[in-house]
């Protein structure tokens, strides 16, 4: 948009609603799947004899795969934030949307839920919450496996899943999610926004729809 540099854009009079870009949440989903998908891989660097006979390295490429694992936790949980952040702000812009409601229910039914709650009464197991959990938890904690070997053997990989804790007031509450299903769940929300509603555009409001 265009204007003169001496109108005071302040006074437009159409809503300036917080920015949810479309084509930033695909780029966020693909690069937190990724990211989980990257230490399922590393076992294919992973050279057990040399580690056996107490040479090093034990990785074939162990500079790469240091600067990889060094950042790979840190890189998901600001992905993470990121896109709850984005879908918090989206929500409260469509809370009153009746295609948003309906679409958010019947997400909600696909995914059975979004959050396995352990800790915490009258926590629900809806996105929005989940988005609330990832924003305000005090422990990002990725589960780890390693292909049900002994524990001292193996590469150890993300499962998806990640267990988070945190406090309400005065109580605690611990809960995981499953990334993959969260992630999946965001993508379809882009979809729906740009197919259902046709919006594309880096900022929308529920007056647009």
């Amino acid at each position: 948009m265009t204007r003169s540099p001496t109108e005071n854009p302040y006074h437009h009079p159409f809503v300036k609603p917080l920015a949810f870009d479309c084509r930033y949440i695909e780029a966020a989903c693909r690069d937190g799947f990724e990211i989980i998908m990257t230490t399922r891989g590393l076992e294919t660097f992973w050279n057990s004899d040399l580690e056996e006979l107490a040479e090093e390295p034990a990785w074939s490429y162990p500079l790469l795969v240091n600067c990889h694992l060094n950042v790979a936790e840190d890189r998901l949980s600001s992905i993470l934030l990121q896109l709850a952040v984005s879908y918090r702000t989206l929500d409260d812009q469509f809370e009153d949307h009746p295609d948003f409601d309906t679409f958010r229910r019947k997400q909600h039914q696909t995914h059975e839920s979004f959050l396995t709650v352990y800790d915490g009464k009258r926590i629900p197991d809806t996105l929005r919450e989940c988005c609330n959990k990832i924003i305000h938890t005090t422990d990002f904690r990725p589960v780890y496996d390693n292909g049900s070997q002994p524990r001292d053997e193996g590469v150890y990989f993300m499962t998806g899943e990640i267990e988070l804790e945190g406090t309400k007031g005065r109580s605690k509450w611990s809960a995981s999610i499953d990334v993959f299903k969260f992630l999946e769940a965001m993508l379809e929300v882009v979809d729906f926004l740009e197919d259902e509603l046709s919006l594309n555009s880096r900022n929308i409001s529920a007056s647009e729809a």
